[in-house]
């Protein structure tokens, strides 16, 4: 049996969704990642209490993302090195052309596991 979990946390610039399925949870980013936003991305990350009897995984998409400037970048980078001293999982969803070419130019891509789509790795949520 299978639960799902969803929330939203809205900031001025910034909406993240979090929807949780067993050990995955899947975390949708809408609008701005930057340094006035940055500190809500990292809570709701730090919140999900990632753990190895608990939460494994976790699917970062930035699909809805519009901008991201350097703390954006840097907390990509930070929540990366925290999964793997942590041995949990950490997926990133390449965003939009914008975004893709921010993380390529500051080579933080190269520090990620970027996938295409959080569907290959998300258990589908169950039909209402």
């Amino acid at each position: 049996m299978s639960s799902v979990e969803s929330e939203s946390l809205t900031s001025t610039e910034l909406a993240v969704e979090v929807r949780r399925n067993r050990r995955t949870a899947l975390v949708a980013l809408r609008g701005e990642l930057d340094l006035v936003t940055v500190s809500k991305v990292a809570e709701v990350l730090t919140d999900l209490e990632p753990r190895r009897d608990g939460l494994r995984h976790i699917v970062l998409d930035l699909r809805g993302l519009t901008f991201i400037d350097v703390p954006g970048l840097r907390e990509l980078i930070t929540q990366n090195e925290f999964a793997r001293s942590n041995r949990h999982n950490l997926a990133v969803v390449r965003g939009t052309p914008t975004i893709e070419r921010a993380l390529e130019l500051t080579g933080v891509a190269e520090h990620l596991v970027l996938v295409d789509d959080p569907n290959d790795l998300v258990p589908p949520a169950p039909s209402s």
